[in-house]
């Protein structure tokens, strides 16, 4: 090979490596993918064979926004990793935990806002987000997400036992690791069947289908 051809491969190929290991700074303008779960078990009832009423383990579905997978099931019997940084949200019944306060060990919190989720486009301050064993609710219970029909993400129809959530509600996370993502519950049925159309049999309850924004760069944007 001729000195001049090798010198300039070896140059080219310097300069592909360099372009490899150098990192691409972020654009702050690339939109943010939504994410949609479907079907998230938050312990699903099961009746019970001496009175026949549903009951459930009383245990929570530990989720990562930053990752989009379970940490851990309401149905696993090793509940160590309840108890770290895995995890962002934690789902029973309707009610949903945070990782932080008395919660988990992480930074979490929770505010839930009375705007439609495409128009949140950016996180709240920090002095506005709630902790769960801090921040007390209109039915005393000191939740970052209120539980109970109208305080937080639903409403629950005493007529027809529907829950259903509330149009217009976002719930804006702190992650536990301090990151902001944020969420809108689509259903609390298993299949998200159409409020109107909800048979218990074939769509039990505690199922959620909801979907999120995750930031991972740390900033507030959230669109």
């Amino acid at each position: 090979m001729h000195p001049r051809t090798f010198l300039l491969l070896s140059l080219t190929l310097v300069l592909l490596l360099a372009a490899c290991d150098s990192s691409e700074p972020l654009d702050e303008t690339t939109p943010v993918e939504a994410v949609r779960v479907e079907d998230l078990p938050a312990d699903p009832t099961t009746p019970d064979p001496q009175t026949g009423r549903p009951v459930g383990t009383g245990r929570y579905t530990f989720f990562s926004l930053r990752t989009g997978q379970i940490v851990l099931r309401y149905d696993e019997p090793d509940r160590s990793d309840s108890a770290s940084t895995a995890w962002d949200l934690a789902f029973q019944g309707t009610n949903i935990l945070i990782n932080g306060g008395t919660s988990g060990p992480g930074q979490g919190g929770a505010v839930v806002l009375e705007v439609p989720f495409e128009e949140v486009t950016e996180a709240p301050t920090d002095d506005q987000f709630r902790v769960d064993g801090v921040d007390e609710c209109p039915n005393g219970v000191k939740r970052a997400i209120c539980p109970g029909s109208g305080n937080g993400w639903y409403n629950y129809d005493p007529t027809t036992h529907i829950v259903t959530p509330i149009p217009g509600r976002t719930i804006v996370v702190r992650t536990a690791d301090g990151r902001y993502a944020k969420v809108r519950i689509l259903s609390y049925y298993k299949g998200a069947p159409d409020p109107g159309a909800i048979d218990p049999e074939a769509n039990p309850s505690r199922y959620y289908t909801f979907e999120y924004v995750f930031q991972p760069d740390g900033s507030r944007r959230l669109q």
